[in-house]
């Protein structure tokens, strides 16, 4: 079966209709293992989901895990931090628009906030500061 596109002029109105009301952490932990140190292999795995809201407003909920662990061991820091984003839209939010949305605009709104979150912790917990990219590249 063909997915179908989302059209460029769809996904553009929505965006221009699109205005952020708050950004808030509502879930964190973090944790090295004793006698761990760096080096270790970075990995960062997401998941995203929306609902809606009254009121022309969604909220999405953005999960990042991100793990170190030397070759061969098992992770040696894990810190997972949930956020949820809520937004007022002026055209409503569909699957396909938050397929394209989750994937293109959405990191523009957590990474710089998960980057700053990872760099803290990393501190806090002994290791060196971890300093993710500026812009997540795939």
């Amino acid at each position: 079966m063909k997915k179908e596109k989302l059209s460029t002029n769809l996904y553009n109105e929505f965006i221009s209709g699109l205005n952020l009301i708050g950004i808030k952490i509502i879930y964190s932990e973090a944790e090295v293992k004793e006698g761990f140190s760096p080096p270790a292999k970075i990995l960062i795995k997401e998941k995203k989901s929306y609902k809606k809201l009254e009121d022309n407003k969604f909220i999405v909920k953005h999960e990042y895990k991100l793990s170190g662990n030397r070759k061969g061991e098992e992770e040696g820091f894990i810190i997972n931090v949930i956020y949820n984003i809520t937004y007022r839209y002026k055209t409503p939010i569909t699957k396909k628009i938050f397929s394209v949305f989750s994937e293109i605009s959405l990191p523009l709104h957590t990474w710089p906030y998960f980057r700053q979150f990872v760099h803290e912790m990393t501190a806090r917990m002994g290791l060196p500061p971890l300093t993710l990219d500026l812009l997540k590249l795939e």
